[in-house]
């Protein structure tokens, strides 16, 4: 008897990894944008966005998507954010100059969060996700070390380092969201750790505060669920880690006390707080005055807030509850804090499935004022959803090509 022959994978199987990875790449790491900064890309950001993200979204049909209600879910608050801003206007936002190019950028998240939740749907969407984070991470940190070694300035912060994403803080976010997906969907752990290891890099350079913390318990808790099973292996790169880190600590304190750093008291104090024990350096004073005033501005109107754009361009409370309560009221925080709890009771149901991807959701949530306005934020909480959750809505444009009946042999 004749065996069944295996069909074939179409173009739109074949391309949809590419164009997927090179779209959630290409933004979520800053790349496209800061390269166009620097005279580097000759496409604009937003032109090339638009343009893969029609062409994503047409391969993603073409893939038989399987929809799930609960990842369709997290577009509830993007969406809502920029129907706020565009067309309720209760928030002027003219931090950059004018309202409309706020609303742009609300508009560019709010689609290639559309594909990256679009691509989850797919067959292939473990490979694709795993691709695309990776991606982000070396980057996110390639373009960090670059950076710190002179060869660009990218960061907006004096004496701290940013890589393409201009920002310290949202580059030790982003890389940890991106890590909290990898060390999900891989069971490689020596990948694992190779990805950790040039993860560690942006980390120390940044001078994230927060973001260290986030990122060390990543780590800890991901040690302890590889233990029984690698220990030999954890033991040997703990090993291998310790000289390595000492190193590093020993030329960022050098650093702090190097003429460089002399005027920066900001990054020197940073510097003095993470490596050099000294405790009374790690609370920030202007951060707890930006907390009490954007409390205060709560209280001024608790049920509606004040406006999509208010807490990131006038109140800065780094704090995504207090930031998502001044945008959206109260209404918007009982909608983050169900998106939070239903991923986390539902990975907890699955015997800690994804709860890797789910830490970053929730650490970060006290530090950072702008997660929801990160693709990967909604990305790394779409890949925990997806997990954890079984209920599908299938799109298909065509019929899948059957498999040839086998041709009966008689004898």
């Amino acid at each position: 008897m004749n065996s069944p022959s295996v069909p074939k994978p179409t173009l739109a199987v074949r391309l949809l990894p590419w164009t997927a990875a090179i779209l959630l790449a290409g933004h979520i790491s800053g790349a496209m944008a800061c390269l166009y900064e620097h005279g580097q890309m000759p496409v604009k950001p937003r032109d090339f966005t638009l343009g893969l993200s029609a062409i994503t979204l047409l391969l993603v049909l073409f893939n038989r998507p399987a929809f799930k209600p609960a990842v369709l879910g997290l577009l509830v608050i993007p969406t809502l954010r920029l129907i706020d801003s565009s067309m309720l206007k209760r928030y002027i936002n003219y931090v950059l100059g004018d309202h409309s190019t706020a609303v742009m950028i609300l508009a560019n998240v709010w689609i290639v969060t559309i594909v990256a939740l679009s691509v989850l749907a797919t067959e292939n969407w473990r490979a694709i996700a795993l691709r695309a984070a990776v991606a982000v991470i070396v980057l996110d940190s390639g373009s960090v070390l670059y950076e710190a070694l002179g060869m660009a300035t990218y960061s907006q912060i004096p004496g701290r380092y940013a890589g393409f994403l201009t920002q310290p803080n949202d580059a030790i976010i982003v890389l940890c969201l991106m890590l909290g997906i990898v060390l999900t969907l891989s069971d490689r752990f020596w990948f694992n750790a190779m990805i950790i290891a040039i993860g560690a890099v942006a980390v120390g350079l940044t001078l994230s505060r927060s973001g260290m913390l986030v990122f060390v318990a990543m780590v800890a808790v991901w040690v302890v669920m590889n233990l029984r099973q690698h220990f030999g292996k954890i033991a040997l790169m703990i090993a291998a880690s310790i000289p390595l880190i000492g190193i590093g600590v020993a030329m960022l304190t050098q650093m702090a006390s190097s003429r460089s750093f002399g005027t920066d008291k900001n990054a020197k104090d940073r510097i003095e707080a993470i490596f050099g024990g000294s405790t009374d350096k790690m609370e920030s004073g202007e951060r707890m005055k930006d907390f009490n005033d954007a409390w205060e501005a709560v209280t001024e109107s608790p049920v509606f807030g004040h406006g999509t754009g208010c807490a990131s361009s006038h109140w800065q409370p780094h704090n995504q509850w207090l930031a998502i309560w001044l945008d959206l009221g109260v209404g918007g925080v009982v909608l983050y804090a169900s998106v939070l709890i239903f991923i986390t009771l539902k990975c907890l149901l699955a015997k800690g499935t994804g709860i890797l991807a789910v830490m970053p959701l929730w650490m970060f949530s006290i530090f950072s004022q702008n997660l929801v306005e990160m693709v990967a934020y909604w990305l790394c909480a779409g890949v925990a959803t997806t997990l954890v959750t079984h209920s599908t809505l299938r799109i298909a444009l065509h019929k899948p090509e059957s498999l040839q009946q086998p041709t009966p042999s008689w004898s």
